[in-house]
């Protein structure tokens, strides 16, 4: 008869040695991250009025930030500043509910 296992961890002489450690910064931006931020911020550039809805843009925003974050921090703090300042020069985003009223 085999002896039961011990569960993982649960020897206090072996700590986790991992769990304290911060992740290590972004060295490399992930290419498909890459071409969908490249895509929204060129789509923006284009644009004459804002292409998106309230809705859309609230989803782009909360996109931006997360593909933001597989990118260098320099190039996403680049792509959210173009960003940005496209959503500036297009004004608002067309409220179609209000235009029906």
């Amino acid at each position: 008869m085999s002896k039961p296992r011990p569960e993982p961890f649960s020897d206090e002489r072996q700590p986790i040695l991992f769990d304290e450690l911060p992740l290590p910064p972004v060295r490399r931006s992930d290419e498909r991250a890459l071409y969908d931020v490249r895509e929204m911020v060129e789509t923006l550039e284009k644009a004459k009025t804002n292409p998106w809805s309230e809705r859309l843009l609230g989803w782009q925003r909360r996109r931006m930030e997360t593909l933001g974050k597989l990118l260098t921090p320099i190039e996403a703090a680049a792509f959210a500043a173009r960003f940005e300042t496209e959503l500036e020069r297009l004004g608002p985003p067309f409220d179609f509910w209000a235009e029906t009223e």
